[in-house]
Parts: C-alpha cells; structure tokens; sequence
C-alpha cells in the first residue's frame, strides 16, 4: 500500500501557526528531522492522519532562532533538545528545556553546519 506524503516548504514565521492548524485538526506528530545544509540546517516536521503524512519543512542561518511547538505537542519536547544541543539551534520557549544536558557528547553540537565544514576539510 502506497501511503499519501506531501512536503511543504514554509516560511519561519508560518511555522507556529501550521502546527497549531494540524493539532486542532487532529494531526499527530510523528517526528522532528534536522539536518546541516550549506546555509544551516533544514528541519522537517512530519505529521500523519488517517495514514496520510505532511512534511513542513523550514531552513534557518546559523543562529537564526526558531519557537518551539512543546505547547501544541507536548512530545516534542525530545526532538527539540536534540536539535538544540546536536545542532547548534536556538528553540524559544521550549517548556522542557535541558539547558544543554540532555546528551553528553565529546565535542559541542556535533552535527552543526560548522562542524560539518570542518569535518570536510579533515
């Protein structure tokens, strides 16, 4: 069975507001997907319903910050913290915040944009 997945590319500020649409909606949060690109990271958000998957992508410059859903999706909470400690992204008003404790790794967000440049250049 071939199952429907659509991806959006959204704007930063449309962000928040998507989310709260799909949560009223009935939309389940499935995941958080961040990955380093050439001008920062990209993170996808997917949602399903009735088998049916929504990807809502947005890009951010390194520093550019980014709000936090916690408060439409309590779960995100995990995928938040990941994102901020392993890639070097500022998630405002996170409601559960680790303030970076919740991975121990040997070198600072080491799957951020500049850590991934350096590694290139090894």
């Amino acid at each position: 069975m071939n199952q429907a997945q659509k991806t959006e590319t959204i704007e930063i500020s449309e962000l928040f507001s998507r989310c709260a649409a799909l949560r009223f909606s009935n939309w389940r949060l499935v995941q958080l997907g961040c990955t380093a690109i050439a001008t920062g990271v990209e993170i996808n958000y997917t949602f399903d319903k009735d088998y049916e998957f929504l990807n809502l992508r947005i890009s951010l410059a390194p520093g550019q910050p980014v709000a936090s859903i916690q408060s439409l999706y309590e779960c995100a909470f995990i995928y938040e913290n990941e994102i901020a400690e392993l890639f070097d992204v500022t998630i405002t008003d996170m409601a559960v915040d680790f303030k970076g404790q919740f991975y121990k790794t040997a070198v600072p967000a080491p799957f951020a944009p500049q850590q991934a440049q350096q590694k290139a250049g090894d």
